[in-house]
Order: C-alpha cells, then structure tokens, then sequence
C-alpha cells in the first residue's frame, strides 16, 4: 500500500503544480495586459502633448508678427490689439511707399486716416473702459 499512497500523493503534488502554474500564468496574462493598455494610454497622451506643443511651436513660428518687438513676448499673449494692428497698418503703409507702390501724397493721405482712426480707437477704449 505504501507505493499506492506514494503515487497517490505524487499524482495530487503534480496536480497542484499544474493548477498552481496555470492560475500564475493567468494572473501574469492578466497584468502583462493591464500594463500593456497603461503604457498604450501614457504613450498617446505623450504623443497628444508633442503634438499639440509642435502646433502650438509652428503657429508661433509662422505667424506674420512684422510688427517689429520681441517674438517671444507673444507667447501666450492676449491677441492683437487694434493698436498693433494700426501699428501694422502703418509699417505696410511705409513698406508700399518705400517700394514705390503708392506716392508721397498717397502714403501721407493714408498715414493721416489711419491716426485718425487710431484715435477714434483710443477713445473708444477709454469710454469702455469707463463702463
């Protein structure tokens, strides 16, 4: 009988190491796949945030900021203002003239609406600013 409960006792150790082997295997399956999908979501919100910081680098990059200033100080800023904008306006004004595209009458005749309209601005701010 003591071969019997020797092969007996043999045959429930494999078993359990079978069982135990196969339930460490699932186990590992399940967290190789869990970390899988982890790593999956922390690469793609690493790709999201190059993506959006080379949009944001190409925007910077290739907006028209001809109006002279610090490039860097538009990072971040609120938009232009219509003083920057009449700012504008009035280097392309002196560009066309410098150029030759527009005469001396054109440019100053162009050059006096533009601060008049400036003006008219700021006076509109001031009254907003009031209210």
């Amino acid at each position: 009988m003591d071969g019997k409960k020797a092969l007996y006792y043999a045959a429930i150790a494999i078993a359990v190491f079978i069982g135990v082997s196969i339930v460490v295997s699932v186990v590992s399956a399940l967290l190789s796949l869990a970390w899988a999908i982890v790593s999956g979501i922390i690469s793609l919100a690493v790709l999201a945030g190059l993506v959006y910081v080379a949009y944001k680098v190409g925007s910077w990059l290739l907006s028209d900021d001809d109006a002279g200033g610090d490039a860097l100080d538009s990072l971040g800023s609120s938009p232009p203002t219509s003083a920057d904008a009449g700012t504008s306006r009035q280097d392309r004004l002196r560009q066309q003239y410098v150029e030759g595209q527009i005469s001396e009458a054109e440019f100053e005749r162009r050059i006096a609406e533009e601060l008049e309209t400036e003006e008219v601005d700021d006076i509109d701010r001031e009254l907003e600013r009031e209210r």
